[in-house]
């Protein structure tokens, strides 16, 4: 895929299922992996349309959220957008019992093949990582860096 926004016609077709969601939707959830399968990750698409960052979180970080990372993914969203977008770096939030804070992730960028072809470099990203509902305590989560 080139980086974009990608303008060759391959690429313009392998991205327009993804532009159809963010139409229909406002976002679309990309489930990835690194080329050696180190590592998958879920991240959104479309919010740079708004001037938000876009989201990313580790696979492994929420196995115990029912449907896993991409469905703890599509509430964040939901949520994030209904509340008008205002979120940033170190926003905490909630959803049936699991804690995230939002932090910096800068490393992963060029893993984002979708965001990438759509937005070239001017999307920005924050990770979505496990906390503990005290904002002073951190629980343990995966860096997501393979570059």
């Amino acid at each position: 895929m080139l980086y974009g926004p990608a303008a060759d016609p391959e690429s313009l077709a392998l991205l327009q299922p993804f532009r159809d969601q963010i139409e229909r939707e406002e976002y679309c959830i990309v489930n990835d992996a690194d080329s050696e399968h180190r590592q998958e990750v879920c991240y959104s698409v479309g919010l740079t349309q708004r001037g938000l960052p876009e989201l990313i979180a580790g696979m492994e970080d929420f196995t115990e959220f029912p449907q896993g990372t991409p469905s703890l993914m599509h509430h964040l969203v939901r949520t994030l957008l209904a509340r008008g977008g205002n979120y940033g770096e170190g926003d905490i939030f909630e959803f049936h019992g699991q804690w995230v804070r939002l932090v910096p992730e800068t490393l992963y960028k060029a893993q984002c093949n979708v965001n990438l072809g759509l937005y070239g470099e001017k999307f920005s990203l924050l990770q979505v990582a496990p906390c503990a509902p005290n904002p002073t305590e951190r629980k343990g989560t995966q860096p997501i860096c393979l570059n």
